[in-house]
């Protein structure tokens, strides 16, 4: 009788860890998925605040996607966008980014990397750059 116990017990046990995680599993990859999409939208849409891009219609798109992200980002994502939003309000007057707002941008890219691949990376912010191709 003892050793029917323990085989039901077992059985149900191991079921019940093997649905937690499976279903964890699902859940982080589920995560991931909704956070590469935000992250791409909003990379795509912070070059509405450089260069020839930069221009209003870009940068309520860019709004619009960061207001979806905010469930899923990380706090140095939400960090540093805050601070290129701060940045941005300040020099208001100018119509495209200085360096300070530019190493921001860097930043915020720098953070999401880190973000989606759970690691540290060595890659300086300076180093992201959104290039301007000239006809």
């Amino acid at each position: 009788m003892e050793s029917i116990i323990s085989i039901v017990f077992s059985g149900v046990l191991g079921s019940l860890l093997t649905y937690f995680f499976g279903v964890r599993k699902l859940r982080t990859e589920a995560e991931l998925r909704i956070k590469t999409e935000r992250y791409e939208n909003l990379i795509k849409y912070l070059s509405g605040f450089t260069g020839r891009a930069a221009n209003a219609d870009t940068k309520r798109k860019f709004f619009s996607e960061w207001e979806k992200s905010w469930l899923y980002c990380s706090d140095e994502v939400f960090e540093n966008v805050m601070r290129l939003i701060r940045h941005v309000k300040q020099k208001y007057e100018q119509l495209v980014l200085d360096e300070d707002g530019k190493e921001i941008m860097g930043d915020i890219i720098k953070s999401m990397r880190k973000d989606l691949l759970r690691k540290k990376t060595d890659i300086p912010s300076k180093d992201f750059i959104f290039w301007e191709v000239r006809d």
